[in-house]
């Protein structure tokens, strides 16, 4: 049904493209409009925190300084701040907190017990306590979570601060509970002042906003490291899902080997007629294999000049067929023996064997039901191949290999290599459906190859590298990652560049949390009974600042 769609609605399928294609730009522009209006929120955020801070420092040589303070603030929570609003509340209708309802409510809370105390700084003198302005402190959370929003440009996958948040949350709402009823059981009704004072603070100093910038900023700092190493890191998320892997999954030719085979051993099966080698570079130079290329260059050294075809076709995954004087040969894999039903004799069989179990890769030459010739091609190995698996497999990770060779030649490399698990004649879509498998399994599977053969394969990692000289032209789109250059040591060093970063991402978790929860102990009043302190707007910006300091670390 949908082949004879294709032949009646040729124009239908083309304007459903066009429109797939208007709508992706559409979402695109879409997006960039919001991360250019996002990034003008945060501008203006830290613009508006500048003099507010240089109000809080000098603020009392400064007449109605908190009266100044007042429009600034507000200005930041009406049309700067909106849409920690909105989204925290799309979310606490699905039951969920996360960093924006934190910021929301923190912010929201600074601004409204600094306009109290503004208005009406006596109830707290009354009770011998200090009528602090938080205006400073709730446009600080403003900018910090506005510039984490642009940094945060990223996959859902990557937020991990609003898992954290999520606990935070009603682990915070608890604590203020007790606290509250803490100054009351040891101080009486005479404390409710001071209750009320240490609540209002806990949830003004407890939000850690400098998490929405830690997953970000280190990733950029391992995408920073990772160019250092001439590696594109295209998508961050590789970056990430890099510290999951289980497996990583090898194409052989381009990757392990050298990528650059030479033609070893031609062996003719019959009488050699001189337009034989003419018909097959002909067909050899409408391929873009590798070994198709050895083949070609050989040919040319040997001063051979291409016939004139009637026709060629590729067959994908297996090789070449050509037209030629009313006869049709072809060359490739073993898989065309099977497809034309040619058999190889018991001399022919032994020299194959011989062939494969030195590491060559086979390549026929038949005119339809009878063989001409059998070429043998070597790859050599990279000098570094055996050094990077074994480096892999000592990071606890399953190393498996793909190759389009027959089974002699796939054993005999992978024996080179150390390698258990392989896969031998895979055409395109066997390979694709080996990652498939393996992922079925629950298993992170990383693929790494050069982009000839194995585009489908990459696409369906959950991690694709591209590596060598063929990457970068034949795989910008596929790639999840592009190692420009084609040496293998780069990517034991990559999966190391991946732990650290996720460690630095665990550590600065760590103690940005650390200096909030400093600051929600001083705020709950641990130092009030011996010292009389409480929190206060310095402390609050000093515990904020110090968040985001912790993010230059590593």
């Amino acid at each position: 049904m949908s082949n004879i769609l294709k032949k009646v609605c040729p124009a239908q399928e083309l304007h459903c493209a066009e429109y797939a294609d208007s709508m992706e730009r559409c979402n695109m522009e879409e997006r960039n409009r919001q991360y250019r209006s996002l990034k003008m929120q945060a501008v203006g955020a830290w613009l508006l925190a500048v003099p507010l801070l240089l109000l809080s420092i000098f603020g009392n040589y400064v007449s109605y300084g908190s009266e100044i303070q007042l429009p600034l603030a507000a200005l930041a929570l009406l049309f700067l701040g909106t849409s920690f609003y909105t989204d925290a509340w799309k979310r606490l209708r699905e039951g969920r907190a996360t960093m924006d309802t934190l910021i929301a409510f923190s912010a929201s809370v600074a601004f409204l017990f600094s306009l109290f105390n503004t208005f009406f700084p006596d109830y707290w003198h009354d009770a011998g306590l200090q009528p602090h302005v938080y205006y400073e402190v709730t446009v600080l959370i403003v900018a910090v979570g506005l510039t984490g929003k642009v940094f945060r440009f990223l996959p859902e996958e990557l937020h991990g601060e609003d898992r954290i948040a999520n606990i935070i949350f009603p682990v915070l709402t608890g604590t203020a509970v007790a606290v509250f009823f803490i100054w009351i059981l040891f101080g009486g009704v005479e404390a409710v002042p001071h209750a009320l004072y240490s609540v209002i603070s806990i949830f003004i100093v407890a939000c850690p906003c400098a998490l929405g910038l830690i997953t970000p900023v280190a990733l950029m700092r391992g995408i920073g490291r990772a160019a250092d190493m001439h590696i594109w890191i295209k998508d961050s998320l590789a970056l990430e899902r890099l510290n999951k892997a289980d497996v990583v999954v090898f194409d052989k030719t381009g990757t392990l080997t050298e990528g650059h085979p030479t033609v070893t051993a031609w062996l003719w099966a019959q009488y050699q007629e001189e337009y034989f080698k003419m018909v097959l570079l002909a067909a050899e130079m409408n391929s873009s294999n590798s070994l198709a290329a050895a083949i070609t260059a050989a040919l040319r050294e040997e001063q051979i000049t291409p016939a004139r075809l009637d026709g060629c076709e590729i067959l994908k995954g297996k090789g070449m067929k050509a037209a030629y004087k009313g006869m049709e040969y072809w060359v490739g894999s073993h898989k065309l023996l099977k497809d034309y039903q040619v058999y190889l004799s018991d001399v022919l069989g032994d020299m194959l064997v011989e062939y494969e179990s030195e590491g060559n890769s086979i390549v026929y030459f038949g005119r339809e039901g009878e063989l001409l010739a059998i070429i043998a091609v070597k790859d050599q190995l990279k000098v570094t191949a055996l050094g990077v698996v074994k480096e892999l497999r000592g990071q606890e990770l399953d190393i498996c290999l793909l190759t389009g060779d027959g089974e002699r030649t796939a054993s005999t490399i992978a024996g080179k290599l150390g390698i258990i698990r392989y896969l031998s004649d895979a055409l395109p879509d066997d390979k694709e459906t080996f990652i498939r498998e393996l992922r079925l399994q629950g298993k992170t599977v990383v693929m790494v190859g050069d982009g000839i053969n194995d585009v489908q394969a990459l696409a369906g990692a959950d991690v694709s590298i591209a590596m060598g000289g063929y990457a970068d032209d034949t795989l910008t789109d596929e790639a999840m990652i592009v190692m420009k250059s084609s040496d293998l040591q780069s990517l034991p060093k990559l999966f190391g560049l991946s732990r650290h970063t996720l460690r630095l991402m665990r550590q600065n978790s760590f103690w940005v949390i650390i200096y909030h929860l400093a600051g929600v102990l001083i705020a709950a009043g641990i130092l009030y009974p011996v010292y009389g302190i409480l929190l206060t707007p310095m402390l609050a910006a000093i515990a904020i600042v110090l968040s985001c300091v912790t993010l230059m670390r590593g």
